[in-house]
């Protein structure tokens, strides 16, 4: 019977220790990781402006400005040419623009990303979001529109709802991946002056952004893109949980670079953490495909006092 006591004690003592090993290494790794992700964040960070310096640099600080007519709106271009020099630029002789007007950018196939959050009235959410994830993310169909998941619930849902709502069933839920009704990178009339995040963009959709194309990749391949992404257009649900329930729910940048992976990887190697356009094959973030070895830098716009100043690989 004493023994047996003693036993029980032994046994209690040693679940106690468990349990206190296990909080203390709970204390330890979660601030670790945080520490870890803010690193990575700030690396990606510094090497993306890094990237976009390079890139305007490139044209010299030449640029020929034009009163453009956006639609019945002025608005004031400052265009840089930036020369091609490394082969996959050269090999590829699409212009960035949509067409000869030069009113638009993008062509099929064509990643566009922002690093602004679309929350810049909300505190804290909207730096963490830009800083670590970046704001936003599309492809473009070949016909000046942008296949792109965004999640912005209708007043009558709620984020739990969507959640918790298996994405292979059929629902009417708002947050599907959808395709915009145009081209509004450039549009000068994107938001008005009562839009709450009017103050922190002005007019235009945001104040800066990038164009990514991928190396080598062949008109096939583009049309494979655009197919993976249009055939999740108002099926697939947004993914608010963006590191869960991913096989059939894409958040922005989750969405490119999965329909990316789908014509660029074997069938048997992709995964839901996308094995293309993602180095470190986690959570495809913005800096994540600017920085990838897999694509390169097309186009820079960022306006300042309303000027648009667009830094982009040179006609040939």
């Amino acid at each position: 019977m004493y023994s047996l006591l003693r036993t029980r004690i032994k046994t209690k003592k040693k679940k106690r220790i468990t349990i206190v090993k296990t909080i203390i290494f709970l204390l330890l790794i979660i601030p670790g990781l945080f520490i870890y992700g803010f690193g990575v964040a700030l690396s990606e960070n510094i090497k993306t402006d890094q990237e976009i310096a390079k890139f305007k640099d490139r044209a010299n600080g030449k640029y020929v400005e034009e009163t453009f007519n956006y639609n019945g709106t002025s608005q004031i271009r400052r265009y840089y040419e930036v020369s091609r020099e490394t082969s996959y630029e050269l090999d590829d002789t699409r212009s960035v623009f949509y067409n000869p007007t030069r009113m638009y950018l993008g062509q099929k196939g064509d990643i566009f990303v922002a690093h602004d959050s679309p929350f810049p009235s909300v505190p804290v959410i909207h730096q963490f979001i830009s800083y670590y994830f970046g704001g936003h993310a599309a492809i473009n169909n070949g016909n000046n529109r942008f296949i792109e998941a965004v999640g912005f619930p209708d007043d009558d849902e709620t984020l739990l709802e969507i959640i918790l709502q298996p994405g292979n069933e059929p629902n009417d839920y708002s947050t599907k991946v959808g395709l915009s009704s145009y081209n509004y990178w450039l549009n000068p009339k994107f938001r008005t002056t009562s839009d709450k995040s009017y103050p922190y963009f002005g007019t235009y959709y945001r104040e800066d952004f990038v164009g990514l194309r991928v190396k080598g990749i062949t008109s096939d391949q583009i049309d494979g893109v655009v197919e993976y992404g249009e055939a999740q257009v108002d099926y697939a649900l947004y993914n608010f949980t963006f590191f869960l329930d991913m096989e059939y729910k894409f958040y922005c940048t989750d969405l490119v670079s999965r329909a990316y992976q789908d014509v660029m990887v074997l069938e048997e190697d992709q995964h839901n953490y996308s094995r293309a356009l993602n180095d470190d094959r986690f959570i495809t973030s913005v800096n994540d495909m600017i920085l990838s070895k897999e694509t390169y830098m097309i186009f820079y716009v960022e306006i300042i006092d309303e000027i648009v100043n667009i830094y982009y690989l040179e006609d040939i």
